[in-house]
């Protein structure tokens, strides 16, 4: 083999070899900015000093992830997440554009067959020939936006809006959305405060069954944005087996008390209420950030910006349609 023959060899093995070792950056660095791009990432300011929330990398098994060990981190990317695929097709009814801010007051919806809010018969596209009731909805905080509530009344859904903070009576806002004064609790009671607050407050299963009386009926969709009274509520509403007949739910969640000092043990509890859910059976198809929550938070004596409040959507899998895939 000639000298000749034998550096085109070498050159040729060399480019070979840069080809492959540059392929390799390039997929290194795909990775990274792929794990980038759906992990959270804070800057937080010490009350002392500067420094960077760690980069989360790789994924976390929610299920079996002991959630009394989660960091801050970790609980924005879990409450950031869903399972969007899990729901083919979702759209958002209500909400209203605020400029500099995006879209407030929105709630997505799964319109796939199994889990879809049925209209009366000749309302929905002819997908079968069943007979359906007309969809029932419960909507809790209103707070005069209605936008959700006459959206899912266009649908074809008969909507039942309750909100003590409204000094409003009990009316029909329309003829197919019936307004109620009263607020959603754990327990049926009267909530008084200084501050001339004197409102009435039910359980959900209070409501359902003392009175509106829908024995036997599923709620299509409940909406609840209280005010970080979703924390005392949703344990009760499993607890009481009211999930049984939910199936869509759309929850604001407050993850900060917007005064005073959080710490993340408290944080930790609500992130085990939402686990609770899923282990349920409830599937989370989709998780918006409040743009109005983006502000300066306290956590354990050291300051934290960022969005504390989303819209997060599930559908309840054990209420799925027979003869239906999701």
């Amino acid at each position: 083999m000639g000298p000749n023959v034998k550096k085109w060899l070498l050159a040729q093995s060399l480019a070979i070899a840069i080809v492959f070792v540059t392929g390799l950056i390039i997929v290194s660095l795909q990775s990274e900015q792929f794990n980038a791009k759906n992990c959270f990432q804070r800057v937080v300011t010490s009350l002392s000093e500067n420094w960077f929330g760690q980069n989360c990398r790789g994924g976390i098994d929610w299920k079996f992830h002991r959630v009394d060990e989660l960091t801050m981190e970790q609980i924005i990317t879990y409450v950031e997440w869903a399972n969007s695929s899990s729901c083919r097709l979702s759209h958002d009814f209500g909400g209203n554009v605020i400029f500099t801010a995006g879209v407030d007051g929105q709630k997505a919806v799964c319109l796939d067959p199994a889990v879809r809010p049925e209209r009366a018969s000749g309302a929905w596209p002819p997908v079968t020939k069943k007979k359906f009731n007309e969809c029932l909805v419960y909507s809790f905080g209103i707070k005069n936006e209605w936008s959700f509530d006459e959206a899912m009344e266009a649908l074809g859904c008969r909507v039942y809006a309750f909100d003590p903070s409204m000094n409003r009576t009990r009316h029909d806002h329309t003829s197919k959305i019936h307004f109620y004064d009263l607020g959603l609790s754990d327990r049926d009671e009267q909530r008084v405060d200084d501050q001339e607050k004197n409102w009435t407050m039910k359980s959900l299963d209070s409501i359902y069954h003392n009175l509106l009386g829908h024995q036997g009926k599923i709620i299509d969709y409940l909406k609840i944005d209280i005010e970080r009274d979703e924390w005392i509520v949703l344990p009760q509403i499993l607890s009481s087996g009211m999930m049984d007949r939910v199936r869509q739910m759309g929850v604001e969640i407050h993850l900060l008390s917007p005064t005073g000092n959080n710490t993340l043990d408290e944080i930790r509890q609500n992130i085990k209420t939402l686990k609770s859910l899923e282990d349920y059976g409830l599937v989370r198809f989709d998780s918006k950030f409040n743009p109005w929550s983006n502000d300066l938070k306290i956590i354990d004596n050291v300051e934290w910006w960022g969005y504390d409040a989303y819209e997060l959507v599930w559908y309840n899998s054990k209420l799925a349609r027979k003869g239906h895939e999701m």
